[in-house]
């Protein structure tokens, strides 16, 4: 009669825990990002002015699942981190963020999905000819990537976060 007893318990159990839905750990996702140029344009001033780049770029995110259960309901909100200079200007650069956010309905186990960022665009400007700025301003300003941090919720909860370069992930951003 005891040995039925835990068997059945054991059943029991069993069954209500494969009820309870699925919540990562902070170490089950393996995460991976990789900043790429899309496109350039750029004008070229004629005598005298200014040159002007404008480049725009994207991160590629993998996201890998490493548990031995599916996940679902998975958000990715994200931040890339630029620095933005004005040709002209003698002020130090401005830091700057684009916020995004994508879903992923369900991430099988030890599945990996691929994403893409929204663009940023980042302008790179210069003086042509021996034009300079009676100020002492800068005669060239560029603007640059200064990485990305990321971090994927389940169920409201944040179950892991990124940041490249790592020091990104004390930055405040949401």
């Amino acid at each position: 009669m005891k040995k039925n007893f835990y068997a059945a318990a054991i059943v029991t159990i069993s069954a209500f825990a494969c009820a309870i839905p699925v919540q990562a750990q902070i170490s089950d996702l393996e995460i991976h990002c990789v900043p790429k140029r899309i496109d350039t344009s750029m004008k070229k001033a004629s005598d005298g002015g200014a040159n002007r780049t404008d480049e725009h770029w994207v991160y590629d995110i993998s996201i890998e699942n490493n548990t031995f259960k599916d996940l679902t309901g998975l958000e990715v909100r994200y931040a890339i981190f630029l620095t933005r200079e004005k040709l002209g200007q003698k002020a130090a650069t401005a830091p700057d963020q684009q916020k995004g956010s994508f879903t992923i309905d369900v991430l099988r186990s030890h599945d990996k999905r691929a994403f893409t960022t929204d663009p940023v665009e980042l302008k790179k400007s210069n003086l042509v000819g021996n034009w300079i700025y009676p100020s002492g301003a800068k005669p060239n300003a560029q603007d640059a990537l200064a990485g990305l941090a990321m971090r994927v919720y389940q169920n409201g909860q944040v179950i892991a976060e990124f940041a490249n370069p790592s020091n990104l992930a004390h930055e405040k951003w949401e």
